[in-house]
């Protein structure tokens, strides 16, 4: 905000307050239009407008009401960059002390930082939330959308812990769907509401489920394709207002081809569930559960990212979908992660050479850099894939990473509920 903004502020409280004949200056901002209130408030950093709640109960009522204009506001005004958040796995002996270990990374936030280590910035819980009072099990992070992060106990087992970090909104929800499995948290932009997708696995088939948040309803969809499908761990690439995964499933089924049905969309508008196929590469056919292990999709400029690592060869392609309606797909990376070169782990990779999709994992796609992580070493490395460089992340920790505990994170001020 610029002087002439404070200069021209402080004229209106003064026209105002001459109006009124109120000399008493706590009573100026009551007198302000809400509009004007809330574009001020909009300006203050995340824990500063928090506090303003508790101002006195005009205001609070003001900003618990408008939080939609406000979120709007915050976050597309003022473009919030995401971030990688991390938690510490190797903690979980002083789980019941300190609870949860999450550590969010901002390299924009951090450039006047010289010492590398304080990139990474914990992220508070309060104590008295659920989540930190079962001291029990720990809870696992499943995903993270729109700012708010979603926990379990154990994948399978039916009781959740749905947070938002930024406002210590929490929820816990208690699933009556056995066995289930959960496919997604995502935030509808139909209804502005928070749901989450679940699986009712019996034997061999699936029936799908959505759970709406805000009102508590629980209702089956229907899949418009035969195939059934479990997701992989992580959050599903969110592309033209649907949710795509790469389908996880044992090709038990002979008469539906793999690359055919590699993709489950589901799309959020009509609340269904279909399949695309995805890019083959070198025009081989996928036949085995372990070629889509080293598959993941990704967000790259808006437009849905299918990678593919070429298992043992450790060559990596990654196609964008040019044309969503048409499906049309264009190969625009070739990575060769053994090039030492460029990659600093080339040299072990080439030691290794398991057959094996889990010794490195590619995560997200951040403002041109993909996100890649080595399992045995416990490291991140940002990959910049136009001018081909490599930065490795320093952690807060040594060894601290988990398999689903990583994802991509941005400050929010939704409302769960």
């Amino acid at each position: 905000m610029t002087p002439d903004f404070f200069t021209r502020l402080g004229s209106l409280l003064e026209t105002i307050c001459k109006a009124s004949n109120v000399d008493d200056a706590d009573h100026t901002f009551e007198r302000l239009p809400d509009c004007l209130v809330i574009d001020i408030l909009s300006r203050l950093p995340s824990h500063s407008f928090l506090r303003c709640r508790w101002v006195c109960r005009h205001w609070r009522t003001l900003l618990v009401s408008s939080q939609d204009s406000f979120t709007n506001i915050h976050d597309l005004s003022r473009h919030t960059r995401p971030m990688f958040l991390i938690r510490d796995d190797f903690a979980k002996h002083d789980f019941a002390k300190h609870g949860q270990d999450l550590f969010v990374y901002d390299e924009n936030e951090n450039k006047k930082i010289k010492k590398k280590k304080l990139a990474f910035e914990k992220l508070h819980l309060k104590p008295e939330l659920m989540i930190n009072k079962n001291s029990k099990e720990e809870p696992n992070l499943l995903y993270s959308c729109e700012g708010v992060l979603m926990f379990a106990s154990s994948r399978w087992k039916s009781t959740y812990y749905i947070v938002n970090p930024i406002t210590q909104e929490e929820l816990t929800l208690r699933c009556t769907l056995h066995p289930n499995f959960v496919c997604a948290l995502y935030f509808c932009p139909y209804t502005r509401q928070f749901r989450i997708l679940f699986a009712k696995v019996q034997g061999t088939s699936c029936t799908y489920f959505i759970h709406i948040l805000k009102t508590w309803k629980c209702k089956e969809i229907h899949s418009s394709t035969s195939f059934n499908f479990l997701s992989k761990n992580g959050n599903p690439a969110v592309v033209n207002g649907a949710l795509h995964w790469i389908t996880f499933h044992d090709l038990k089924r002979k008469d539906i081809a793999p690359c055919e049905n590699g993709i489950m969309v589901f799309r959020m508008d009509k609340e269904e569930l279909i399949t695309m196929p995805h890019p083959v590469s070198n025009h081989n056919v996928c036949n085995s559960k372990q070629a889509h292990l080293a598959m993941t999709l990704m967000v790259k400029d808006d437009r849905l990212c299918f990678c593919n690592m070429l298992i043992p060869w450790y060559i990596v392609d990654m196609w964008l979908l040019e044309d969503y309606e048409t499906r049309s797909w264009i190969k625009r990376y070739k990575i060769n992660l053994l090039n030492e070169r460029i990659f600093p782990f080339g040299k072990r990779l080439s030691e290794i050479r398991i057959r094996c999709a889990w010794d490195l994992k590619f995560l997200y796609i951040q403002e041109g850099e993909l996100l890649i992580r080595l399992y045995d070493d416990y490291e991140l490395y940002l990959y910049n894939l136009d001018r081909r460089t490599v930065k490795k992340l320093e952690l807060p920790r040594r060894k601290m990473l988990s398999y689903t505990d990583c994802k991509l994170y941005h400050k929010s001020f939704l409302a769960i509920v």
